[in-house]
């Protein structure tokens, strides 16, 4: 089959499951909806390995392209709807349908007897689509089209048990703070066609790199403005600060939605649109910098709230804003191609760990607390195996995933720290940030197994005895508030804690063996490199990255172990006992502050300006004094000419007669003036 013909079978395949399900669901059994909804994101994904091959013959800059139909005419602009295959979206299209299609297959499991079982599959078929056709849109409309299609499919799913009101103001949310950055993106939209012409992005790359259009250089504004604008859109989709607020609290969904937004789709948009406008990026070295401080900032500042977080998917949504700044970080120092290495192999261990905190909480009745729990290795051993190698991929552990992507980015940020190169400080800061930040990694990840899977089981004990818990007064131990994944069910605590069906362990033993041996692809041989390069002894970096990385590591092995292993003491020493500890941590735990911060600066302030519009426009100028006042104007019309109505024929007769006469004068002087 040949992908110039059919390649947009790839984005039609999930579409008709959305349909079948969208139209029919509800009259279908869940035996029919699920298998209906699983494949077409899994024949989508055989079409994409199929192709893969022939993506990887083509030759840098070069792609495949099917073109439909002429899309958008208008006057100079003339658009088809087309989409292309080249290295970098046939490398994307194999991590959104495989990852997308293990999800799938999860949700059947852990959606079982949801009442919105066909309505949820809908929106995820949906969801894949969308995504679908922002990697493989051959012009920047098309590739619009699809992110804010997974910006409405987002709002859809996050808020999909809306009358849970955490849940409709989450999804609200995300689609609020997202539209932040589509603005700036269409803008930068905008720009791009007045200054290049064109909206293709062959031909916008071709004539970055040329930084010439028609023979005129292109200015250094629309050099800065177009990748700045590009960045603040990529910054709502990707979660970066100032835009990563929507990201945590996207959890209110259920798991699969999770797992599908962090870890494979839509929240890597942002680091595709980066890789696929590289060239524009590349002419503006003050964008550069401007994306490596951000990205290097959000992964400090996440990495640092999550060390706090007591809910497990908190703890890993935090993580993915973390990791994604890592990836704006490879970008902003020159070397996007290692960007798309970390969002490959982030997809299989973030991808498992979402799956996996998913399994745990189905399995405990869906608590997400991590202080509820406790000793669940016994009880859940497989699950507590995959979510292990997850961790450990996160954690960076030499030679996994994680470590051979994430280290690769700090060896870069210590390669052009000792080049030669204008800012050796500038990039030193920032290989500095990225390794506590990588220690920061290691810490709550292990922390995060270390409460959920061994210990006491703190979750029968505190069923049984609500305030049992032998830290009850301590930072650690106090309740901050959590929510809670119900899953479209009442919440029954107790029972029996046992392993989550095939269905849904299936996927994650995959994702597993990914997150093994995902690193050992070399992606980054795959992808196309950076424009930008540095000669130094890649071997000597190479090494030292490992050495760096092991120790990282194991630094944070060695914490978690004694912060939360038999002993407590230490912990009580440094946080419970200590006002410097106790105040980092209840900083972390309160997430900075940043919501309320927003609330309170941006957040109220729209809200009376909104309430005070509302009060001087709609109630004042449009119902007083347009809509009563038209009505008082009637009834005054109304009042006098009601008058002429007496109902007495003389009367009448009299108008009659009046009016005849004004008649005749008319006639009268018409005809006195002559022709």
């Amino acid at each position: 089959m040949s992908a110039e013909q059919y390649l947009f079978l790839i984005p039609l395949l999930p579409l008709i499951g959305a349909t079948i399900n969208g139209l029919f669901g509800k009259k279908l059994p869940q035996g029919i909806v699920g298998p209906i909804a699983c494949l077409g994101p899994i024949l989508a994904f055989v079409l994409s390995v199929i192709w893969f091959f022939d993506a990887k013959a083509l030759a840098e800059g070069t792609a495949i392209t099917n073109e439909l139909f002429t899309w958008i005419k208008v006057g100079d602009l003339e658009l088809p709807l087309a989409f292309s295959l080249d290295r970098l979206s046939s490398m994307m299209l194999l991590v959104v349908t495989g990852v997308g299609s293990l999800i799938h297959i999860y949700s059947m499991g852990y959606m079982k007897d949801d009442k919105g079982f066909s309505k949820f599959f809908a929106y995820l078929n949906l969801f894949m689509t969308m995504m679908l056709v922002l990697v493989l849109g051959n012009n920047m409309p098309l590739l619009f089209l699809g992110w804010e299609g997974v910006g409405l499919c987002s709002y859809l799913l996050i808020g999909f048990w809306y009358e849970d009101i955490n849940n409709s103001q989450a999804g609200k949310k995300a689609f609020v703070v997202n539209r932040i950055g589509d603005l700036a993106f269409a803008i930068g939209m905008f720009l791009a066609f007045t200054t290049y012409g064109s909206l293709d992005f062959t031909a916008i790359n071709l004539a970055a790199e040329a930084g010439t259009v028609n023979g005129e250089p292109i200015s250094d504004t629309a050099k800065f403005w177009i990748p700045l604008l590009f960045f603040i859109g990529a910054t709502g989709k990707s979660a970066q600060i100032p835009l990563f607020v929507w990201l945590p609290d996207a959890m209110a969904g259920p798991t699969p939605v999770s797992a599908l937004i962090h870890a494979a789709t839509m929240v890597t948009s942002g680091i595709y649109l980066l890789n696929r406008a590289q060239p524009v990026f590349n002419a503006s070295p003050e964008v550069l910098m401007i994306i490596a401080v951000v990205g290097a900032l959000t992964a400090l500042v996440a990495g640092f709230i999550a060390l706090g977080q007591f809910d497990i998917k908190k703890v890993l949504a935090y993580s993915t804003v973390s990791q994604l700044g890592y990836m704006f970080l490879a970008c902003g120092l020159g070397s996007f191609y290692l960007g798309m290495f970390h969002v490959v192999t982030h997809a299989f261990f973030k991808g498992l760990l979402f799956l996996g905190a998913g399994a745990v909480i189905y399995s405990c009745h869906h608590e997400q607390d991590m202080r509820k729990m406790g000793g669940l290795r016994k009880k859940i051993p497989f699950t507590f195996i995959l979510m292990l190698i997850g961790s450990l991929a996160l954690a960076g552990a030499p030679f996994m995933a994680g470590f051979m992507s994430k280290d690769a980015i700090l060896v870069k940020a210590s390669e052009l720290a000792l080049a030669e190169n204008t800012y050796p400080a500038f990039y030193f800061g920032l290989w500095a940030i990225g390794l506590v930040t990588a220690g920061m990694t290691a810490f709550y990840s292990f922390r995060m197994m270390a409460m959920t899977f061994f210990g006491p089981a703190n979750y029968e004990e505190h069923d049984a005895h609500a305030s049992a818990h032998s830290d009850a007064d301590s930072p650690l131990a106090q309740d901050h508030g959590h929510g809670h994944d119900d899953h479209g069910h009442d919440h029954h605590h107790g029972g029996p804690i046992v392993e989550s069906p095939k269905v849904m362990l299936a996927p994650m033993a995959i994702l597993a063996v990914l997150a093994i041996i995902g690193g050992h692809l070399y992606i980054e041989k795959y992808i196309h490199h950076s424009k930008i390069e540095y000669h130094v002894d890649h071997n000597f970096y190479h090494w030292l990255g490992v050495g760096i990385g092991s120790g990282i590591f194991l630094a944070g092995l060695l914490a978690v172990t004694f912060l939360y292993g038999k002993g407590s003491a230490l912990r009580d020493a440094l946080v419970n006992k200590n006002p410097i500890g106790q105040l980092g941590f209840h900083f972390s735990n309160a997430k900075l502050y940043i919501d309320e911060i927003y609330n309170f600066l941006i957040v109220k302030p729209l809200g009376f300006i909104s309430w005070a519009l509302f009060l001087l426009i709609d109630r004042a100028l449009i119902d007083e004094m347009l809509v009563k006042g038209a009505g008082l104007i009637a009834c005054g019309f109304g009042s006098i000419l009601r008058t002429v109505q007496t109902g007495r024929i003389p009367n009448y007769a009299g108008w009659v007669v009046g009016g005849a006469v004004v008649v005749m004068i008319i006639i009268l002087a018409a005809g006195a003036a002559g022709p």
